[in-house]
């Protein structure tokens, strides 16, 4: 029996994947779904559970390799139209998980609130960047959280506080979790500072990142013991810059942004990553963790255990 029988208004078999990366490489998903609204979700995640697929979260892909075979189970993304919704009180603000993260900051710029400037140029959606507490050097997105709504993948609600997301650096405590809507504090602010300050940010990326290039932002985490030098540094270091596989390179402008050329396929992205991680790891003594996710790759393929 068809396990999402009666649900085909939403979900589809063998939908490539690659277009909905930034890198645009990789496979398809067995199963993909678009619920209209909360209901819809609980109710394909239940089936999803009764049939024991996998369940992966896709947000708008700028944080992803998918390998090139694609992905066995279901594949969920949010609608904007049904996860979007914006609502603020004050300084509390009320945000889908749908909603695209630059829009809301830009969003809050423009309407005087101030706080998410620290967030200019991350891109993807609200529920992706709380899943890894996006952020960059000005600020990370959990620190201006008060709470987090969701489902788990059993399809049961869940609503938790700030401090029960165990936000940490590049990760939290909502990985396995489908995330719905979130509330934050934001602060009173003239809408020419915050645009000021946004502008500000957005123009030093531009100056430094490879924004224009298929791309998924920085690759590795940075190190966190003491006296270790950020990723781009170890990398740039060792003469990467520049340093291709197949149709996959280091960026010239920033070492820690691996770009994919036209024709280029996730396995060259995945030898590209072995082959800094080895050279990082045998001349440097640094074992570099991936920032990015990863789908439908084995961690052999990659240089280390993929989390």
């Amino acid at each position: 029996m068809n396990w999402f029988r009666g649900l085909e208004s939403f979900v589809r078999e063998n939908v490539p994947l690659a277009a909905h990366t930034n890198y645009r490489v990789g496979g398809p998903a067995e199963f993909f779904a678009e619920p209209p609204g909360e209901e819809a979700l609980s109710m394909v995640l239940r089936r999803a559970n009764d049939a024991a697929l996998p369940v992966r979260m896709l947000g708008h892909g700028t944080n992803l390799l998918v390998g090139d075979a694609g992905v066995k189970g279901l594949v969920l993304r949010l609608p904007k139209k049904g996860f979007s919704e914006l609502r603020c009180n004050g300084t509390d603000l009320s945000v889908g998980a749908g909603h695209s993260l630059p829009g809301l900051v830009k969003w809050a710029s423009l309407s005087g609130c101030g706080g998410l400037e620290c967030l200019a140029g991350v891109p993807g959606t609200v529920g992706a960047a709380l899943r890894m507490n996006a952020g960059g050097k000005y600020g990370e997105i959990g620190a201006r959280i008060t709470r987090v709504q969701g489902v788990n993948l059993d399809g049961a609600p869940f609503s938790y506080s700030r401090d029960a997301c165990g936000f940490v650096y590049r990760d939290s405590g909502l990985k396995g979790r489908i995330v719905t809507r979130c509330e934050m504090v934001i602060e009173e602010s003239a809408p020419d500072a915050s645009l000021t300050s946004l502008r500000s940010i957005l123009a030093e990326k531009a100056a430094t990142q490879p924004l224009a290039g298929r791309s998924a932002g920085c690759v590795f985490k940075n190190p966190r013991k003491f006296g270790t030098p950020p990723a781009s540094k170890l990398i740039d270091e060792l003469g990467l810059k520049g340093f291709a596989s197949g149709g996959a390179r280091v960026s010239h402008k920033h070492a820690n942004f691996l770009v994919c050329d036209p024709g280029a396929k996730a396995a060259d992205m995945a030898s590209l990553i072995r082959h800094i991680r080895e050279r990082v790891r045998s001349e440097r003594g640094v074992a570099l963790e991936l920032e990015i996710e990863v789908w439908g790759l084995e961690a052999e393929a990659l240089g280390a255990q993929v989390a």
